[in-house]
């Protein structure tokens, strides 16, 4: 069946996404998203985001498992994120400890090297914006310190902090503690390949749907850069229904059909009734020549329609005809 490259019609004038990230009520009983205040005489925080972050891995493998691709990419990439933030804090310290020749040479293989690669894997996370700002802090720089330290307070998921103790660790603690964060990072990334991807620096906002919605306006004129975009904003709010019909069809539009038709199937999954993913979807049966099927979806998304996308889905039937 060929497949010809859909037009958008100004979906992001009907697609209105709220300023906030969703909370997944599977993460909300996680304690990486608690109110928890891990104080500095708690020198056991590292064991903690460890377990937690273990937990979640188990429940991203579950969703994984029942069909819940992108729900479980985004539970993957917050684990990845926390567990990788805290092993290349603890490589960061040693370093600081006169371990190493250099840096590179501590961090060694790892998977992830550099705070905006962990930010590119797990933009739902706040915690390489923790992190690195306590090595700011270790070195004595208080300004950047409170700088990535703010950045990780825009997001609403994110827990007090408080891991100043690793600084005081003893050099056989700190490769304690790496050697079990690293064996669990690298079990995450064995199970999960990020399909985000920043692309400007870090700014705090990533776990922000409307960040990304943003990003491919301005990136608009080029459908590959648009299309990622889209998929970020998928990635880091995959509870919002809109965001499937919308990442489908950028992803149609920059011809890559096995991913927009992978974002439907779930997107239809999820949310059967809901007006925009059925739109997308008739506009993609109707471009593959099925106008049975085209009509089938559009007559599911009027019933829940109404001004700039209504207007859309009467365009479409007048093309249809018949």
């Amino acid at each position: 069946m060929t497949v010809k490259k859909v037009k958008r019609n100004k979906l992001l004038t009907w697609l209105t996404i709220a300023l906030a990230a969703s909370l997944m009520l599977a993460m909300c009983s996680c304690g990486l998203f608690g109110g928890g205040n891990n104080t500095a005489k708690d020198v056991n925080a590292h064991e903690k985001l460890i377990s937690e972050v273990s937990e979640l891995a188990e429940t991203a493998a579950m969703q994984y498992d029942v069909g819940l691709t992108f729900r479980s990419e985004y539970m993957y990439g917050i684990a990845q994120a926390e567990i990788s933030s805290l092993r290349l804090c603890i490589d960061y310290v040693l370093w600081l400890r006169g371990e190493g020749a250099n840096l590179a040479e501590v961090i060694g293989d790892a998977p992830y090297k550099t705070w905006n690669e962990i930010v590119a894997a797990g933009p739902g996370s706040s915690a390489p914006f923790y992190f690195e700002g306590l090595i700011y802090k270790f070195r004595g720089d208080k300004t950047n310190a409170n700088k990535y330290f703010e950045m990780a307070g825009y997001n609403p998921l994110n827990k007090d902090r408080d891991f100043y103790y690793l600084r005081n660790l003893s050099i056989e603690k700190l490769y304690s503690i790496k050697a079990e964060a690293a064996e669990l990072e690298s079990k995450i990334y064995r199970q999960y390949t990020p399909r985000t991807a920043l692309l400007a620096e870090p700014t705090g906002a990533e776990f922000l749907s409307a960040y990304h919605l943003a990003m491919a306006n301005e990136r608009e004129a080029n459908a590959a850069e648009a299309a990622q975009c889209m998929l970020n904003a998928l990635l880091t709010d995959p509870m919002t229904p809109s965001l499937y019909g919308n990442a489908a069809a950028y992803e149609l539009s920059a011809g890559n059909v096995g991913l927009a038709v992978e974002i439907l199937n779930e997107g239809l999954f999820l949310a059967p009734e809901d007006a925009s993913i059925n739109y997308i979807a008739a506009m993609f049966a109707y471009s593959s020549g099925d106008n049975v099927a085209a009509k089938t979806y559009l007559d599911t998304a009027k019933a829940g329609a109404d001004g700039e996308l209504l207007n859309s889905i009467n365009a479409l039937y007048a093309q249809i005809g018949g």
